[in-house]
């Protein structure tokens, strides 16, 4: 209780989970199967499984209150540490701590507390140690584990030590730097199931690496001697060279142009060490091998406009903006505004400007180096309407409107993207975040706002005379809801980020935003895109 109380009232609440976690394992090993009554073990597994709720692991904390039941069915949480998903796992764990009439149910897969050992060396046995709780009448223990880059699962039987059963995976299963999987399946006498530490779609994993900081070991035992290093790869294992064959000692992750640079049972996939499907013969790296370096997509977007704020924008006297008649098929506006308040202005903001389709090709220059060169061509479709006459005739005054020129539908633009976590650019089940840049680019972007005004012109251009309306003075006549279109350059620039994430290692989506500097007219645009992408 001392261990107890040590764990839950300084490391709990000093969100030390690792400390307050070992206490209570030692505290558990020294009550043993009859050192502790009932309540207290029942105690104890309570504790640890609000430690491991703590920590996020509900699984493992559901075991525990399943345990703590088990022991001592009056058990409850601790009310000042208990949490909403923590009270969820205890509901559970009651409902499987009871069997048929009441009778404690056996454990089921899954369920058997376990923690694998930190890590272990390439070409040295790693240890495996199940500790089997005093409600599991297990007699037999079996691990099933897969090695890194293996497509098989292997058995080995583990031996009985202590209070639980261990075993030490062969060390020619551990040649290569990656993650080791494997799970522990408990029989009874008869041979029947009655508990599991991990699962085949939820293994327990072992990082194998080339050095490591403390050397693991069954309980009472010495740390496992490693074993000479094999010239060829195990059995089974891709990449692998034919006997005699030399390969490198690059590790998993490392650059590489050739598969013969990395150590057995890796291949060189688009430019680093890693776990592949090819078949080596420790020569040069096929094309496979180099990776799927081109790229084509094709993508839908979306414009919107930061429009400026500003005034008489139906005046003529502001080349950025242009104004058309509603619904009237690209009929300007060449009047001439009254200064009023209220009129001829509009607020800034955000305004959908249509959008465009395109088509992309990118290709990656190096195979070691996430880097990609492109373009973009498409069509936009929405901007401003084509002008269908010149400006009217003033009279004796110039008109200061000029002609609208019509909106350019295409889109051009060079850009250069590199992509962040991995060299691949499509990975199934993935995500690879990028940047890009596109230097320069041909496009336009044009958005509207409605506008009202009151005209001292009448459409043919001449002088309005006469009354006015309740919104304008005399001698003007009010016109409602012009479409004032912000005008921007035909070239761009941009900046902008995005994501692609793999359906197939082939095949995936992504989704883009991206800041256009629009000039020499200028405007500023976000342009959120979307599409399927190939890679090939």
């Amino acid at each position: 209780m001392k261990l107890h109380n040590q764990a839950m009232d300084d490391d709990y609440l000093s969100v030390e989970f690792d400390k307050a976690e070992k206490k209570l394992k030692d505290a558990l090993k020294k009550c043993g199967k009859s050192a502790c009554s009932k309540p207290v073990i029942g105690k104890l597994h309570i504790a640890l499984g609000t430690v491991y709720g703590g920590g996020d692991k509900l699984d493992q904390a559901k075991a525990e209150f399943v345990l703590a039941l088990r022991a001592d069915p009056k058990a409850a949480l601790i009310d000042a540490l208990t949490t909403t998903e923590l009270a969820q796992a205890f509901k559970d764990a009651q409902k499987e701590a009871q069997g048929e009439g009441g009778r404690p149910a056996k454990a089921a897969a899954g369920d058997v507390p376990h923690t694998p050992v930190a890590e272990q060396t390439v070409n040295t046995p790693v240890p495996v140690y199940v500790e089997i709780p005093e409600e599991i009448d297990a007699s037999k223990a079996t691990v099933r584990y897969k090695p890194f880059g293996s497509p098989k699962w292997k058995s080995l039987e583990m031996t009985s030590m202590g209070s639980g059963f261990g075993a030490e995976i062969p060390c020619e299963d551990a040649t290569t730097t990656g993650e080791l999987r494997y799970f522990v399946i408990l029989r009874d006498e008869a041979g029947d199931p009655v508990g599991t530490a991990g699962s085949m779609q939820a293994p327990h994993r072992v990082p194998i690496k080339n050095e490591i900081e403390q050397e693991p070991s069954l309980p009472g035992q010495e740390p496992p001697k490693r074993c000479a290093a094999k010239e060829d790869c195990p059995p089974g294992l891709p990449g692998c060279p034919e006997a005699g064959g030399e390969r490198g000692d690059k590790d998993w992750g490392s650059a590489c142009e050739e598969t013969v640079e990395c150590q057995s049972g890796l291949v060189c996939l688009n430019g680093t060490c890693e776990q592949g499907t090819e078949g080596g013969g420790g020569g040069a790296a096929s094309d496979k091998g180099k990776g799927n370096r081109n790229v084509i997509g094709l993508w839908g977007g979306l414009d919107l406009l930061l429009v400026r704020g500003t005034d008489y924008v139906c005046s003529g006297s502001d080349a950025a903006y242009a104004c058309f008649y509603p619904g009237s098929d690209g009929k300007q506006f060449y009047g001439e505004p009254a200064d009023l308040p209220g009129t001829n202005g509009v607020k800034g903001g955000l305004s959908p400007a249509g959008g465009r389709v395109m088509l992309s090709y990118d290709r990656q220059l190096f195979a070691n180096l996430p880097l990609l060169v492109g373009v973009r061509l498409g069509f936009a479709f929405g901007g401003s309407p084509t002008s269908a006459e010149e400006p009217t005739s003033w009279g004796g005054a110039q008109n200061p409107h000029l002609q609208a020129l019509s909106f350019l539908p295409l889109h051009a633009e060079l850009r250069a993207a590199y992509f962040l976590l991995g060299d691949r650019i499509v990975e199934k089940g993935g995500f690879r975040p990028y940047g890009f840049l596109s230097p320069i680019g041909l496009a336009q972007v044009n958005a509207s706002v409605p506008v009202d005004v009151c005209d001292r012109r009448r459409e043919d251009g001449s002088l309005q005379e006469g009354s006015g309306s309740n919104r304008c003075p005399s001698d003007t006549r009010f016109v409602e809801d012009l479409d004032a279109y912000q005008i921007t350059g035909r070239n761009f620039s941009a900046v902008g980020a995005g994501v692609v994430y793999g359906i197939t290692p082939h095949f995936g989506v992504s989704a883009e935003v991206k800041v256009m500097l629009m000039w020499p007219t200028l405007g500023l645009v976000l342009a959120p895109t979307i599409g399927p992408v190939f890679a090939l």
